[in-house]
């Protein structure tokens, strides 16, 4: 195995990150608790393995727990193999696991998500845009008030800057 490390000079380019995407796209079909924010993440760098996929390691920002994907997005775990020809050795492994295994649990605040029968319909806590059913001008934000208890929540805005090229 060996490590490569991004470039402290350069722009990171959008491919350095495309594993981390696609796991964050797969925390949300499956409906994971614990989002993978991209911009929570910094790249630690790839391990290059002949024979195997590169596994990409991305460190979180608060804990430093790492996230190990290749580039397909599949998830590993990192296990040590002390007394063997290596430090240790890249096992697949579910995503769930390896979110836990990053300690994300701990440190990013879970989703849940709601099951309703229909996006629109009207068993469901959301309508469409154009519906806003006699109600006030402001039916968004009387919503938000309803749920959160007379205060409106905060939302935090998030942002990155990926460049494409390279490979």
């Amino acid at each position: 195995m060996e490590l490569w490390s991004p470039p402290h000079d350069a722009p990171h380019l959008f491919e350095w990150w495309r594993p981390l995407l696609l796991a964050s796209q797969r925390a949300r079909s499956r409906r994971l608790p614990w989002p993978i924010h991209l911009d929570e993440f910094r790249l630690s760098g790839r391990v290059l393995r002949s024979g195997r996929p590169d596994v990409w390691l991305y460190e979180h920002h608060a804990n430093g727990g790492t996230l190990c994907i290749d580039s397909m997005g599949a998830t590993y775990r990192f296990v040590a193999t002390p007394g063997g020809k290596g430090v240790g050795q890249f096992r697949g492994c579910e995503l769930r696991t390896a979110v836990y295994c990053a300690g994300l649990p701990e440190v990013v605040e879970p989703v849940w998500y709601e099951r309703q029968r229909s996006a629109w319909g009207e068993d469901g806590p959301w309508r469409r845009p154009d519906d806003d059913r006699g109600r006030d001008g402001d039916s968004d934000r009387h919503e938000l008030r309803e749920v959160s208890g007379g205060a409106a929540p905060v939302v935090h805005r998030r942002h990155l800057t990926l460049i494409e090229g390279g490979g």
